[in-house]
């Protein structure tokens, strides 16, 4: 059989990677930090170039000059570090995540080609990418007067993207072995892949519930799409734009599961229980979201405690319970409850003026309280039902061992709970009783 081609982009990868084979080995984590702040800027960069040139009036020569678009894709890009927009219609800092999540994957996939298995190259990959964000956003905020304190939020929320990215492309690539790691307690490591489970799953489902409600609500995005009325190159670029603002929307769901639900400006809410709206930009984005409430939906928050619940069950140990078990819930919901902050402070922030300047996204504590006590009701619901079990299992065991104890033959029922419980006494022919004929 003939070997099928390689892809264009791992072969333009690799040869890039060719170039470089003989330079040290710090080289590969300058072109990672470098490559992965400037590939997402660039690509917001010819969308915005894409955008002035589909003008069909003169405007692209005497109206809009072509350096707008380099100043829109600073701002987006900038957007996506932290920084608030200031824009006409007002101030916007919800994080384009899409944008956010695009920057780490696009770090960690070029750490895991450049990249050596070295803390000097890890660090470098990070300082260069944080040295990039920092240069541009000098470039763009010296002249605010807030700009110092906004250049230092962009470079932390920089190296909050670069630092796991790059260490997760090494680890792809390289593997990696930590000495402190062998020191913790196993159910430590229990607790940790437990809430990972925990908050991947319900993300998904999240994500789920998302597409169904885009589903239903599939006239209102068209309707919303078509009074816009834009052409070809501008439908691209609004739905790419839409794709930043799409993990948002995800985490809105996530917060609608728990029951306390998410707010799109003051005076509204989405939750499985009331829906009342408001008036809303005119994005068909937002035709996704929940129109309907109560009934069968004021249910929803269970499937959080079922999600909670299977990820308990499937990963327990063998075994009967121990304090073993329980350290590890506490550890679990405890970084439940740290994921469940950082990602409903993602999702929260302003779009507009007005109504929608404040009270954008879900409630903080509230939903993070609801979240974490669904999660504490899944895993007690195992574990109490590990622990009846157990319970019936020794009951029964003490009613086989007293039978035996007394001289009345078990019945066979017993007998096999008993061998299944490991308590059985082997058979010893002293004490056997006779049955006198």
């Amino acid at each position: 059989m003939s070997r099928l081609p390689s892809h264009p982009v791992r072969t333009a990868a690799q040869a890039v990677k060719g170039w470089f084979a003989g330079y040290p080995g710090w080289v590969g984590g300058v072109l990672t930090g470098l490559q992965g702040a400037l590939g997402p800027y660039l690509a917001v960069t010819i969308l915005a170039l894409a955008v002035i040139a589909a003008d069909p009036g003169p405007t692209t020569i005497d109206g809009i000059p072509w350096g707008s678009a380099f100043t829109v894709a600073t701002t987006v890009f900038l957007m996506a570090h932290g920084v608030p927009a200031i824009t006409s219609i007002g101030t916007i800092t919800l994080l384009p995540l899409g944008l956010t999540l695009l920057s780490g994957i696009t770090t960690a996939a070029l750490a895991r080609r450049f990249a050596t298995r070295s803390w000097m190259s890890w660090g470098l990959a990070v300082a260069s990418y944080v040295t990039l964000v920092g240069v541009i956003a000098t470039v763009a905020l010296s002249t605010r007067p807030d700009g110092g304190s906004l250049i230092v939020r962009a470079c932390t929320v920089a190296a909050l993207i670069a630092a796991p990215s790059a260490a997760l492309g090494i680890w792809r690539a390289h593997g990696a072995t930590f000495g402190w790691a062998t020191q913790l307690p196993a159910w430590a490591w229990t607790g940790a892949r437990r809430a990972s489970a925990t908050v991947a799953w319900s993300v998904a489902l999240a994500s789920a519930t998302t597409l169904v409600f885009a589903i239903l609500g599939r006239d209102a995005i068209a309707a919303s799409a078509t009074a816009l009325g834009v052409d070809g190159v501008g439908g691209v670029v609004l739905a790419l734009a839409q794709l930043a603002y799409a993990p948002t929307v995800i985490l809105w769901m996530l917060s609608w599961l728990t029951g306390f639900g998410f707010s799109v400006g003051v005076g509204s809410s989405y939750t499985p229980g009331e829906v009342a709206t408001g008036a809303l930009p005119q994005v068909p984005l937002l035709g996704a979201l929940p129109a309907e409430s109560g009934g069968y939906l004021v249910w929803a928050p269970l499937a959080l405690v079922a999600i909670a619940a299977l990820v308990r069950a499937l990963g327990r140990r063998r075994g009967p319970l121990d304090w073993d078990e329980a350290k590890a819930d506490a550890v679990a919901l405890a970084l439940v409850a740290v994921g469940a902050f950082a990602l409903m402070a993602f999702a929260s922030g302003a779009i507009g003026p007005g109504r929608l300047e404040t009270s954008v996204g879900p409630a903080m504590v509230p939903v993070v309280t609801a979240w974490c006590g669904l999660v504490l009701a899944g895993y007690l619901a195992v574990t109490g039902v590990i622990a009846a079990r157990d319970a019936a299992v020794r009951w029964r065991a003490r009613r086989a061992d007293a039978a035996a104890g007394s001289g009345a033959k078990p019945t066979t029922a017993e007998a096999s709970d008993a061998q299944a419980s490991g308590r059985e006494k082997p058979a010893d022919a002293s004490a056997s009783v006779t049955t006198p004929s």
